[in-house]
């Protein structure tokens, strides 16, 4: 294509998790191809429709069937192996044919999905001809790390169910044995990760098929918190955007930072309402929601549940992180704040006020954290972002869907 013309206008579609985990990293992505005059549209569950179109994408809606998948407070196998299977099953008979009802008349040039949405992803590109992308808001998988088999128990009964259904729905698209593997791999030939290479579990093990383009969300509106101008330190604490009710752990927070050196913030997760917690000291504010990069810029340390998206917006302030993983990759996720020196992890079952105290304490007096968190902010700063990644998705969708990615 001779310099200056104009690149042609695609047709950008995604299925993703029903998990605003998962959607909120590729919205920065979403409106950096609209102001490209290209199309996006999300199948998407009901609830995270006026997120998707409050960015000027489409939005097809399905109801989800997904259960306390990533919410319960203490998820054990067995549940995690159940929810799975409902969200495998819900993927291949819900939000497929929802997605292809909405595109056959309108095929997209590229289809993204995540590692949920494998199998739905894959075979929709495959119906209509669109390049399979996925995405990956956590860490991604290669033939060196798997994120499968850290979560699930390949011997559990309900893995070899959930793979009857999938060779089952493959089949009904005329999908061989022969080529399962390729459909049924953990990683794609193009593959957007949402974090920095330097941060990816076994990062040096990753070729060329792999894209760490980092976080893609901009800056915050200007305004919407600003600090209380005591000159006391800010810790900002939250469990993400669905943490449900964990009033127990936040007042156990509230204990753990004193009055004479702290300000607290605290989002207590959407919907939820401040006044359950009871009343809190004055140099607590809790909020159901507030954008966490309002408050990190001015934070000295941030306590979160190890979720990749706080990570991100933490570490690209640097700002350093006390984790409480539950379960599933944040676990790996807190253990590799560790490793990068740049945080630490806590187990929330044996957590106290004084424990939590002196975590902070130790991990705000390493002098090794400062030029820890300085290079991977930097690692941050020039992945790419949504630019990025847009201008690897033009690429991509110029080339043939079963031709691997070049460079």
């Amino acid at each position: 294509m001779p310099p200056g013309t104009p690149t042609p206008s695609r047709h950008y579609a995604l299925l993703l998790f029903a998990d605003y985990g998962h959607i909120a990293p590729t919205l920065g992505v979403a409106r950096e191809l609209l102001a490209r005059g290209h199309r996006v549209t999300y199948v998407v569950d009901e609830r995270f429709a006026p997120v998707v179109t409050d960015c000027g994408a489409s939005a097809v809606t399905y109801t989800s069937a997904r259960g306390d998948f990533y919410r319960a407070a203490d998820p054990n196998p067995d549940r995690l192996a159940r929810d799975g299977y409902d969200l495998l099953v819900d993927t291949v008979r819900t939000v497929y044919p929802a997605a292809l009802d909405a595109l056959a008349g309108d095929p997209p040039d590229v289809v993204l999905y995540d590692f949920e949405t494998v199998a739905a992803g894959r075979v929709l590109a495959r119906v209509l001809g669109a390049v399979p992308v996925q995405v990956c808001p956590s860490h991604a998988a290669n033939e060196k790390f798997s994120l499968r088999a850290q979560m699930w128990d390949p011997g559990h009964p309900l893995m070899a169910e959930g793979a009857r259904v999938i060779i089952g729905f493959m089949g009904e698209h005329g999908i061989g044995l022969d080529e399962m593997g390729r459909y049924g791999a953990e990683w794609d030939t193009r593959n957007l990760v949402f974090l920095p290479r330097a941060f990816q579990i076994e990062g040096d093990s990753f070729d060329d098929r792999f894209a760490f383009v980092g976080p893609t969300s901009g800056e915050p509106e200007p305004g919407l918190w600003s600090p209380p101008g005591d000159g006391h330190r800010v810790a900002l604490v939250s469990l993400g955007t669905e943490a449900g009710d964990r009033g127990d752990f936040f007042r156990l927070c509230a204990e753990a930072f004193p009055p004479a050196d702290w300000h607290v913030v605290m989002t207590l997760g959407r919907g939820s309402d401040p006044a359950q917690l009871g009343p809190l000291p004055a140099h607590v504010e809790a909020h159901p929601w507030l954008p966490h990069p309002a408050v990190l810029p001015h934070a000295d340390v941030f306590v979160c549940h190890a979720g990749m998206g706080s990570l991100m917006e933490s570490l690209s302030y640097g700002t350093p992180v006390v984790a409480l993983p539950t379960a599933h990759e944040l676990v790996l996720s807190a253990r590799r704040l560790e490793e990068c020196r740049v945080g630490r992890a806590l187990d929330r079952t044996a957590l106290t006020a004084e424990r939590l105290a002196g975590t902070v304490a130790r991990l705000l007096a390493d002098p090794g954290t400062p030029a820890a968190l300085a290079a991977l902010r930097d690692a941050i700063r020039t992945a790419g972002g949504a630019p990025r990644a847009a201008d690897l998705l033009e690429t991509w969708a110029t080339q043939d869907p079963a031709t691997p990615a070049a460079g």
